[in-house]
């Protein structure tokens, strides 16, 4: 091992991982000790260099030096970057090594990935060995797999029985509460979040748990003071989201300067990425602006100050300045540059933008949209079986289903009505498509203990499954989108409400965590006619510019008890409209287990 390297060790042990990372930098050309290249990839990745780390474990795989550690770290960051098609791969072949900590890990990367079924086989395999030291650990990660699935009584029979050691115990306390809070126990949840931050080291995501039980159970006041008087220093990045998110939806002034003084303090990336986000979803682009620039004085034009920077650009459209840039590597500048291409009418090149993106993350809903788009400019004839309405969308009222059993008929009126009490919040959420309106917390058919919203739930899940099961999806080409990522067991693993009156609309967006998405409508004002579109459903156009526009692929008129199904990739938002009245809509999306749980 190169002296350099050792000094590297010697600094990345002492907990100096800027240190490290040069020095490693400076002796990685020539160090050919197999052990001192996966330091420095571990070091890397602690830096949140991954794509250093990366490059460092391809020079130990071209040099046929890697082993199960080297493995499961590559897959790790794949994991972390959301690269799970080349995770999962990797994770399978780690699956089949014998030694109980690589087979956690590996279990553990099953879970992340969304694989519950993968990642159950191997905690059972753990738990038979009650002597293991990883058997508790098994056991909780058990407890989460069961449930994702949907299996809480088990789940939650598996954490009561973890008792030992002491930070397990905790952490199965937590997983307790999150629970509870996903099934709409808010007292019991809240009342087990309090103690647990009231005790020396509390697990991660307490906070962020707390305000969230707060906001789902209403209580807007009690949560505003709390995040209120917390000190800033005291919020990680997810907390800080929600409580930004809370901000924005209570209406209250400046709702950014929590995470711009957070990002001043303690300049993460991430925190970064998000803020430029909110900035120009705002339209305050030259506060973004701004922030750009003080990034590139504090951290130099990287990676994220170009990704940044682009989409400063599109946002101003210097659509012609934004193409210019060769981009390389997983910064999610492509996206922009894609979106840059529709806007020039160079349909060919946002085509091989968008194929490139797919390639890097296969089964992305956005990514999927954007291809979908470009063949429609391109007039490209596989767009039919992509874009294909006609096949693709269901739209069905719940009262025709009701009549075969009039007992399970919903009452319109009283749903509304149901509704009506769930919704807390003054101001549309900044992050969603929805402008005008109002929209309910959390997952709100898993956590309403309505009558009913259970009947509602009852039978869109009835209708959902009877469609997901149905020929017409079974008939569609092996490689369509909808049957290579199709999940095992399709879930609704989020709902939500959104009330609208007068000017209310949807931009046009689709659902990135999705496989099937849904709307119903509960409400529908007199004003919403077929006279013409406004108050309408509209799928088919993109949000961003696109020289020679694209017209829609489909309207719907909304009516009160219909039910819409459609591929979460497509494009979809709502016309706005004038008049008396209010509209009334509950939607879904139906993917993988929710690993929220």
């Amino acid at each position: 091992m190169l002296p350099t390297t050792q000094r590297a060790l010697a600094a990345f042990k002492q907990g100096d991982l800027e240190s490290a990372c040069s020095l490693f930098e400076q002796s990685l050309a020539q160090e050919t000790d197999p052990n001192g290249l996966l330091q420095a990839a571990l070091c890397f990745h602690r830096n949140n260099q991954l794509n250093d780390a990366l490059g460092t474990l391809k020079t130990l795989e071209d040099r046929g030096q890697t082993n199960p550690p080297a493995l499961l770290l590559r897959a790790d960051i794949f994991c972390q970057l959301g690269r799970h098609h080349h995770a999962l791969p990797l994770y399978r072949a780690l699956a089949e090594v014998e030694e109980p900590g690589m087979r956690y890990a590996t279990a553990m990367g099953f879970f992340q990935c969304g694989d519950i079924d993968a990642a159950l086989g191997l905690t059972e395999r753990l738990c038979r060995d009650t002597t293991d030291q990883r058997f508790s650990q098994a056991t909780l990660l058990r407890g989460r797999c069961l449930a994702a699935s949907g299996d809480h009584d088990a789940a939650e029979e598996i954490f009561e029985s973890i008792h030992e050691p002491a930070p397990l115990a905790k952490a199965s306390r937590y997983r307790r509460a999150r629970l509870a809070l996903h099934a709409g126990q808010f007292e019991q949840a809240e009342s087990a979040l309090r103690t647990l931050l009231s005790e020396p080291a509390p697990p991660r995501g307490c906070g962020e748990a707390l305000l969230q039980s707060l906001i789902h159970s209403g209580q807007t006041d009690v949560a505003l003071k709390w995040i209120k008087d917390m000190e800033l220093g005291d919020m990680d990045l997810p907390l800080l989201r929600h409580a930004t998110d809370l901000l924005s939806e209570l209406d209250e002034p400046a709702p950014l300067s929590m995470m711009t003084d957070h990002w001043h303090r303690a300049p993460e990336p991430e925190l970064f990425r998000d803020l430029i986000s909110r900035l120009l979803e705002s339209g305050e682009n030259d506060g973004a602006k701004q922030l750009i620039e003080a990034h590139a004085s504090r951290s130099g034009r990287d990676n994220h100050w170009r990704w940044a920077h682009l989409r400063w650009l599109c946002a101003n459209d210097a659509y012609d300045e934004v193409v210019a840039q060769q981009i390389e590597g997983p910064d999610g500048a492509l996206e922009t540059i894609c979106q840059a291409f529709f806007a020039l009418g160079r349909y060919g090149e946002a085509l091989e933008t968008a194929q490139r993106l797919c390639r890097s993350a296969p089964g992305d809903q956005y990514f999927i949209a954007l291809l979908v788009t470009a063949l429609r400019c391109l007039d490209d004839p596989r767009q039919a079986t992509l874009a294909d309405t006609d096949t693709l969308l269901t739209a069905t009222s719940l009262d025709e289903i009701d009549s075969a059993a009039p007992a399970d008929a919903i009452d319109w009126s009283a749903t509304a009505a149901a509704l009506e009490v769930q919704h807390k919040m003054k101001a549309a959420p900044p992050t969603q498509s929805v402008r005008g309106g109002v929209q309910t917390p959390g997952n709100l058919l898993a956590q309403s203990h309505d009558p009913c919203l259970i009947r509602l739930r009852d039978q869109i899940e009835r209708a959902a499954h009877a469609f997901f099961s149905s020929s017409v999806l079974e008939a569609l080409p092996e490689p369509h989108p909808l049957r290579l990522y199709r999940p095992k067991k399709p879930m609704m693993h989020a709902s939500w409400a959104i009330r609208g009156t007068a000017g209310t609309y949807h931009r046009s967006h689709v659902h990135a965590k999705g496989w099937y998405s849904g709307t119903c409508y509960v409400e529908v004002p007199d004003a919403v006619t077929g006279e013409n579109d406004a108050g309408h459903l509209v799928l088919g156009e993109p949000p961003f510019k696109v020289k020679d526009a694209l017209p829609a692929l489909r309207r719907i008129k909304p009516e009160a008890g219909k039910l819409v199904l459609f591929p979460s990739y497509f494009w979809h938002g709502t016309r706005s409209y004038s008049g008396a009245g209010q509209r009334q809509v509950v939607a879904f999306d139906y993917g993988s287990p929710n690993r929220f749980v």
